[in-house]
């Protein structure tokens, strides 16, 4: 008889599976203590993980953290059940008819010849859902959670805006933009203005960098990852001739610096 973990693994057997980690009887009394509240950090550091694995293009390890955020979903839908609130269905059925709600240039009459005429079809259909619900006035943007990381909101909500034609006519001029930032940030006195300041340059930045399509998010992460091969490079040669970061002449720590971008 073939092991049992030969056998192929359906969604509903997944499914079946969180249905008896959260039995009442059967269960484990950990995963029947969560609720919404308690996974909400999971949900997010699951999330991320599945970013650093994308970034590093390791395939095992996509796999592998694609599944835990889906765990996250499935884990939802079964305390959603358990609270005869919603289950896995609904939310199926509510992703697939919005999948085809928002592409009727695939699904019906529509036509979409480009990219970007296909994401104006999407935010079309969407103005037409706020506007079924009552929610006409509301800000295209109001969809945008708060809650994001300050970068990923600006990505977004600067890539909402875009879509809607609020954009520079001359690409250059955002690069003006953020020379008048810069030279406003450098002329701000100490406290809140110089706070303000200083979020209308990265703010800036984050449009530059969109108008370009260069994901700001994924530069950033570029930008921290050489820095920390330059910086443990300086670490290693000062740690070779027995002094410390500290102790080094900054003279001596930018050259160091310098040979390891050269070598990277």
């Amino acid at each position: 008889m073939a092991d049992e973990t030969d056998a192929p693994i359906t969604f509903e057997t997944v499914l079946e599976t969180m249905r008896r980690l959260r039995d009442p009887a059967l269960g484990c009394p950990w995963d029947l203590e969560q609720s919404h509240e308690s996974l909400r950090d999971t949900l997010l550091e699951e999330s991320y993980e599945a970013l650093d694995a994308l970034t590093s293009g390791e395939t095992a390890e996509l796999v592998e953290e694609l599944g835990d955020v889906l765990l996250q979903v499935v884990f939802h839908a079964q305390i959603g059940a358990d609270e005869s609130r919603f289950t896995i269905a609904d939310v199926l059925r509510g992703l697939n008819e919005k999948l085809i709600r928002r592409h009727p240039h695939v699904f019906g009459e529509a036509q979409a010849r480009t990219a970007s005429e296909g994401i104006g079809q999407w935010e079309g259909v969407k103005a037409a859902e706020r506007s079924a619900k009552g929610q006409g006035e509301r800000s295209m943007l109001a969809g945008v959670p708060k809650s994001m990381p300050a970068l990923a909101y600006a990505e977004a909500v600067l890539g909402r805006a875009r879509r809607a034609g609020f954009d520079w006519d001359d690409p250059d001029h955002i690069f003006e933009k953020i020379g008048e930032e810069l030279r406003e940030l450098q002329e701000a006195a100490p406290g809140r203005r110089r706070e303000e300041e200083l979020g209308d340059v990265l703010l800036a930045v984050v449009g530059a960098a969109h108008r370009m399509g260069v994901n700001a998010e994924e530069a950033l992460r570029g930008a921290n990852a050489r820095f920390y091969g330059r910086f443990t490079h300086v670490e290693r040669a000062v740690r070779g001739t027995g002094q410390t970061i500290a102790d080094t002449p900054t003279a001596e720590k930018l050259a160091l610096w310098e040979r390891a971008k050269a070598a990277e």
